[in-house]
Parts: structure tokens; sequence; C-alpha cells
């Protein structure tokens, strides 16, 4: 079973110079689906993904590293959450090793294009935009878009935002929505969900808009998260479901991926893995009643 295994993906990280606080940081008022890509290419000569990975045994997957909870790295250093063990029960289903590539919501569908993974797994919602470039698999979670502020703001719903600062990251689709809801704010982005948490701890930025679920993840893994507060239907202003991404034109990959999502699903393994990671046990007191979620299945 070694086999199966994730191979380490500490060699696919950013680099942490990267990282500086607000570096790349830019005022997004107009900018819509920042960072979209353009139309991906076809699977080369006809060759589906599904029969290099029969053929080389691996399946190359980037999963996100920076939602606490469904792809993060852990105290130990290890990238975990549910989307990375999604991924890996995939993996074991396919009867390959898995390969990760850590991934930012910039850099998730340039690096899919550019034939460097097979499928994301990255919080990325199911937009008509996004499909333009890309492929997606049946939906295998759901989250709508909402606010995360400081307790001691006042901000409780979107009008109280007109005139203010809002966060988001690169790449966001919750960057164009919250825009259409609240046009008088100001928005500025940037490159992960920790400098944008960062600037909402150092009252650089009012809110950060993006999904309820990615917000509750960044509020639980906080130092304090009694400061901070999540809000919930009189601030909500979007949302959608969650696919995995697949380069375009390969309905084979695409058929076997939707099928193994959907065994995961009927057999209770999906079940196991929200449980653990985002359930009504959890930091995140998650419930799939709450999300409003039922996977679709085949017969």
């Amino acid at each position: 079973m070694s086999s199966m295994q994730p191979k380490s993906d500490h060699d696919s990280a950013p680099d942490d110079s990267r990282r500086g606080f607000l570096k790349g940081a830019v005022v997004a008022a107009g900018a819509g689906m920042a960072g979209l890509p353009q139309r991906s290419i076809a699977a080369d000569c006809g060759k589906s993904v599904l029969q290099t990975i029969k053929d080389t045994g691996v399946l190359k997957a980037g999963v996100t590293m920076e939602v606490p909870y469904f792809g993060f790295i852990d105290e130990k250093g290890n990238h975990v959450g549910f989307e990375y063990d999604l991924v890996t029960e995939m993996a074991k289903r396919l009867k390959a090793r898995l390969e990760v590539t850590r991934v930012t919501s910039a850099t998730r569908i340039p690096i899919l294009q550019q034939g460097r993974i097979d499928l994301v797994a990255s919080t990325m919602t199911h937009y008509r935009s996004r499909d333009d470039a890309i492929d997606f698999s049946i939906d295998y979670f759901y989250s709508p878009q909402t606010l995360l502020v400081r307790k001691d703001s006042g901000v409780r719903k979107v009008a109280d935002l007109n005139g203010k600062r809002v966060g988001a990251v690169i790449g966001a689709g919750s960057i164009k929505y919250f825009q259409e809801a609240q046009p008088g704010a100001k928005m500025q982005t940037f490159e992960n969900q920790g400098e944008s948490f960062l600037a909402l701890s150092q009252g650089l930025v009012d809110a950060l808009a993006t999904d309820a679920v990615i917000l509750a993840g960044l509020r639980a893994n906080a130092a304090n998260p009694n400061d901070f507060l999540l809000l919930g239907k009189e601030a909500t202003y979007g949302g959608g479901p969650y696919g995995l991404g697949m380069r375009e034109n390969d309905s084979k990959w695409r058929d076997a991926v939707n099928y193994t999502l959907q065994d995961i699903w009927t057999d209770g393994t999906w079940d196991k893995l929200f449980n653990k990671w985002v359930g009504p046990s959890t930091k995140l007191q998650l419930t799939k009643e709450l999300l409003g979620f039922e996977m679709e299945v085949w017969h």
C-alpha cells in the first residue's frame, strides 16, 4: 500500500520570499474575475488523462494550501485537509500514487492549463466564466459567500460597507459578486488568505469577502476567534458549488472523476471526511443541512 501514499510536495510550494505582507495587493474595483486565465488547451493528441494515469500509475493533483481545514499546512508542516484527503481517496480508488502540487486561487487554473497537474481541488466555485477556461466535475461541496469582520467594527450587513475597504484574494469569484452587491466599497486584493486575514486583524481592511466555509476556517484558526464575527444571511451576496477542475475536452477523464466522486459519496466516505475536517464536532461546526448540499448521483 505504500505506493498509494502522497508524494511530499514541499518542492511545489511557492517561494516564501513572495509572501511579504501586502505584496501584490492591488485595488480591484472593476476587476471582476481577477486572474482568470484564457481558455485551456485540449487533451494532448487525443490521449485521455485517464489513460496517462493508468500508464504511469500517478495522479497529479493541485490542492489549495491556504484554506484552513480544506487544504492547509498544519503545525508539523504537513499539507492536510478535506480536499487533500478527498484527492488521496480518489488516487487510491484509481490505483494510482498521488503527487500533490500546492496551489492558490491565482495559480490553480494556469497550472492546470499548463498540463502540470491532472485536476484541481481548491475550493473552486463553478462559474460559467471559469467553465469557459476549464471543465468541472459534478459538485462535491457548496458554500454561500458572506463577510468576516472584526466584532468591534460595527459592520453587520453588506450596506454597512459603503465607502469602506473590503479584502479578497486574487482570483476569487467573490470580488465580482460583492462589487455588484456593494459598488461603493473599495476592494483590495491579496496574494493569499493569510495576507488578507492579517490585513483584517490589523484594521487595514474592514471586512473579508469570500466563501463562508473559508472565512469560518480563518476565524477558527485565529489566535482569538472571538475577536471576529462571521456574518450570516444579512451579509450573503452570492455563493455556489465547488467542483474539481480539469482540462477541457476529455470526457473519459471527466466521467472517471465524476463516478469516483459519486462512489465516495454513496459509500459514506464523503461523510467521514466531512465530519473529520469541517463537521459538527470540529471548530467549523458545519452540517450538510446548513450548507444545503446533496451530491448528484447517477444510476
